[in-house]
């Protein structure tokens, strides 16, 4: 474990206690100093100079993790005539850059890596399965398709879904943001549905898909039906899927379903338009996937789509809940109105990745400072344009709670660079239209050009199942509101097997102590929340 402390600033408490987990040094006793330094005259807009207090590097790794290691460290397919010797000298070597580069960073650090780093980066073995595509039950041409996608290997999540899944049971299918939950139900539906045509027992149907896919956003909607395109045009595995949700041309939905359709994905109010005026028929549906299943509930319209669902649904469909965060009262309606549904619960489960750095900062001002929520928001803003100002990375998330806050953040950071020569700010909240959205997430998904960095500003819209790639940091302005949206907002990084990246939490009052509490139980790595076998007691 790594801990940073940075004493109190002029600008107020700006206390960082920071936590990375798989962090490794090569000296468990070497020291690690963040220094922050700023022009002393302009005390209003950054922290000044701070003063330092050198702690130790703390290391928790677990024993079953470092015999898993060991495990998967040995490649599958490695030449005989390398020694294992070279190879773990070769090793070594890249343990060592890699600790090199990781204590050479100042403050933020500059994490513009090469892809030939990134590549070299070691994996999280708690994120891949032991098992093949082959082993877990992949039929061949489905293993070919994958591969072509550069997928050699399933997560756990996705390993552990294939059986029950593709055998038709009802499941939930729960683990930790970043695992691979949307290949977990795609995978094994689709190489149903592929046997089921090549044996003459599928053919799509006009407004009846086989597999319905519902979604708390058309962001996520978006995503699921791209990474569907995606697998659809390798070649391998060819069917038809549609994307149906508002901000879009109706009749160019309604003749696109007239044409038929394998997979249609949705969110829930287009699905109930579509049903209510008699466009969709669901006598052909075979599995209904509910994706980020807690978040639906919130959702105005799916009590009424669920229901309609059942409905019009042949008795024998197969339900697939999938989510990051399980709650209890979630997990009580499920378990109530489908009592058999499978449980399929990740090993990361409620828990936050092993390669996040978290860091809090303490932004409650001068013990003398007057308290109230506009010097809250100066002290959070002063902190947040000295960590844009030191040192810059590709990609960073910025999250408030509210739509007004996250106007003046991105006014800030719009004012902090007038010429627009070194930030590119996105907002991303539902004031926006869905095409401006859908707009905002695609720029911030393209590669930045080199001196420049993206800062995507945004609500809790944005950490609801939406795969960014490579995030460096996540800054969490406003402290969420609920542990369930702690663990979907720190999710946005060091996702998947080589994820890595730094998540900073923005402080004040009594909120500091607790968000003590939430990182000394990802530090021991314990769940955020109870997982659902806790809720059967």
């Amino acid at each position: 474990m790594k801990m940073v402390v940075v004493a109190q600033g002029v600008c107020g408490k700006a206390l960082l206690f920071g936590i990375g987990v798989g962090v490794r040094p090569r000296r468990p006793t070497k020291q690690f100093v963040f220094f922050v330094s700023s022009n002393s005259k302009d005390k209003t807009t950054s922290f000044g100079r701070l003063k330092v207090e050198k702690v130790n590097a703390l290391i928790h790794r677990t024993k079953q993790n470092t015999t898993k290691r060991k495990q998967l460290l040995q490649p599958e397919d490695e030449d005989e005539d390398n020694s294992a010797s070279a190879t773990a000298t070769t090793r070594r070597q890249q343990q060592q850059q890699q600790q090199q580069h990781t204590h050479s960073r100042v403050g933020w650090g500059d994490n513009r890596v090469s892809s030939k780093s990134l590549a070299l980066a070691s994996e999280d073995t708690n994120f891949f399965s032991l098992k093949s595509f082959k082993g877990i039950g992949c039929a061949d041409f489905m293993i070919e398709s994958l591969h072509n996608l550069s997928l050699t290997r399933p997560s756990n999540i996705q390993a552990m879904s294939f059986p029950p899944v593709i055998a038709g049971k009802s499941c939930i299918i729960a683990d930790q943001s970043g695992s691979g939950k949307t290949l977990a139900y795609l995978v094994p539906i689709i190489q149903r549905l592929r046997q089921q045509e090549l044996q003459g027992l599928h053919k799509s149907s006009s407004q009846s898909p086989t597999l319905l896919i519902l979604a708390p956003t058309a962001e996520l909607a978006s995503q699921v039906f791209h990474n569907c395109r995606s697998i659809s045009k390798s070649g391998v595995v060819p069917f038809k899927s549609m994307l149906v949700t508002g901000g879009f041309r109706q009749k160019t939905q309604l003749d696109t379903l007239n044409q038929g359709v394998d997979v249609l994905i949705a969110t829930p109010g287009r699905f109930l338009f579509l049903i209510n005026q008699g466009f969709l028929h669901l006598t052909n549906l075979t599995c209904a996937v509910l994706d980020e299943v807690d978040i639906l509930f919130g959702d105005e319209d799916f009590e009424k789509a669920l229901q309609c669902l059942i409905s019009s649904s042949p008795v024998d469909t197969q339900y697939l809940f999938v989510t990051a965060t399980l709650p209890k009262n979630v997990y009580s309606k499920l378990v109530e109105v489908f009592p058999d549904c499978e449980m399929v619960m990740g090993p990361s489960m409620h828990r936050i990745n092993s390669r996040l750095e978290e860091i809090i900062v303490d932004c409650s001002g001068e013990d003398g400072q007057e308290k109230t929520l506009d010097t809250a928001f100066l002290n959070k803003k002063a902190a947040l344009l000295q960590l844009a100002e030191k040192n810059r990375v590709p990609r960073t998330i910025v999250f408030c709670n509210k739509i007004e806050t996250c106007r003046k953040v991105e006014n800030a950071l719009n004012r902090f660079d007038r010429k627009g020569i070194r930030m590119q700010v996105l907002p991303f909240h539902a004031a926006m239209t869905q095409e401006s959205r859908l707009a905002s997430m695609k720029e911030f998904t393209r590669s930045p050009p080199k001196e420049l960095s993206q800062f995507m500003v945004c609500t809790d819209r944005a950490s609801r199942g939406i795969d960014f790639t490579r995030v460096d940091h996540v800054i969490l302005f406003d402290y969420p509101r609920d542990p369930s949206e702690y663990v979907r907002r720190v999710g946005r990084t060091a996702r998947g097997a080589r994820g890595q990246g730094k998540a900073f939490i923005f402080v004040v009052g009594k909120q500091v102590s607790l968000a003590r509490k939430v990182m000394e139980r990802n530090r021991k790595g314990h769940p955020l929340h109870d997982v659902p076998s806790a809720y059967e007691y």
